[in-house]
């Protein structure tokens, strides 16, 4: 109203208001664009945002957090992507149906074939924020950021769990294996210059896939997991051998040591007993030689009654005296053999 009047009031003046009127609005509204054009320009950057300025459509810079300033639209626009927010992926779980979730999972999402061709079923989460470096790469590279997170990681899972034992991924060292997953994963989005970075790959505790059939089940040349528990039940029992025979052996071998040691110790002591014998041996021998150079006749006949004492202590003698009866010969009586031969009818009767 109050421009109508001002504009009335001016054609009232120059007595032309029908024709004045539509120049003087049109140059009131280019004043008040002209002054607030250039205020358009003047946006806010949000502490988990980051402003990436594109001029014609292109991108120009970043920007931090804070007030900043553009070149009004049309020549400069701002985009705002929230570069703090970890975005998560899940692949081969059941979360995957869930609102939000780019596609459905298959029943074959999970399951993959380790390095040493047996099949695991292994469900995983990928979790990643934007490259506040590489703010633009994601803006302008990627045309679904979780699709392709999602792509690059069942390849590179796939890959890292073709090169690796089913025993090390069900073990302990799963650990290893995400570590890997994740580098493989961040490699490849490097190289196509997505803009992410890959902050966790959280790998839930792998499982063996069961038979479809549930009448396969238990069957250990149709079900996987009863195949593999097979298998695993033989590894304990290998184990388990080795054990034992570890235990026996460290057990018998200090004894047998011993054994071996203490016969040693024997054979040590007779070849001794035997050298001194040898020994003392020759060294009489040496004396009575040395006897018998001196006297042959008499070391002769000493040697002759020594040795003939010797034999005769353990021998039956019998004595014949020539001068008591002429012949030599006396009655004979055994009555050693007889005392015996008494006593043993004896016993027996």
């Amino acid at each position: 109203r109050a421009l109508g009047r001002f504009l009335g009031a001016g054609g009232g003046r120059g007595g032309r208001g029908g024709r004045g009127a539509p120049v003087l609005l049109a140059l009131a509204i280019g004043v008040l664009v002209w002054i607030g054009w250039p205020g358009s320009g003047w946006y806010q950057v949000g502490p988990e945002q980051q402003g990436v300025v594109l001029r014609f459509g292109a991108f120009e810079r970043s920007t931090p957090p804070g007030f900043a300033f553009k070149l009004p639209i049309p020549f400069e626009r701002v985009l705002l992507p929230n570069v703090t927010q970890v975005n998560t992926v899940d692949i081969g779980d059941s979360r995957d149906g869930m609102v939000g979730a780019r596609r459905a999972p298959t029943d074959t999402d999970s399951l993959m074939l380790t390095g040493d061709e047996n099949i695991v079923d292994l469900s995983f989460t990928v979790q990643w924020i934007i490259n506040t470096e590489q703010t633009a790469d994601y803006l302008f590279n990627l045309d679904d950021p979780d699709e392709a997170v999602r792509a690059v990681a069942e390849s590179a899972m796939r890959e890292i769990i073709g090169q690796t034992s089913l025993q090390r991924i069900i073990s302990e060292e799963i650990a290893g294996v995400s570590s890997r997953v994740q580098d493989k994963i961040q490699e490849t989005l490097d190289a196509y210059r997505a803009g992410v970075t890959i902050t966790d790959v959280l790998i839930q505790r792998p499982t063996l896939p069961e038979a479809d059939n549930p009448a396969d089940r238990g069957n250990v040349e149709r079900d996987p997991r009863a195949a593999f528990l097979d298998v695993e039940n033989a590894e304990q029992e290998k184990q388990e051998s080795i054990q034992r025979a570890r235990a026996y052996a460290n057990s018998e071998v200090p004894e047998a040591r011993g054994r071996a040691q203490a016969i040693v110790e024997a054979a040590r002591a007779y070849r001794d007993a035997v050298i001194a014998e040898a020994s003392g041996d020759a060294e009489r021998f040496n004396l009575i030689y040395d006897q018998y150079r001196l006297a042959p006749d008499v070391t002769r006949r000493r040697m002759f009654l020594e040795t003939m004492e010797q034999v005769l202590q353990r021998s039956n003698k019998v004595i014949l005296d020539e001068g008591a009866s002429g012949t030599g010969v006396v009655p004979y009586l055994p009555l050693n053999e007889l005392r015996g031969a008494g006593g043993a009818a004896g016993g027996g009767r």
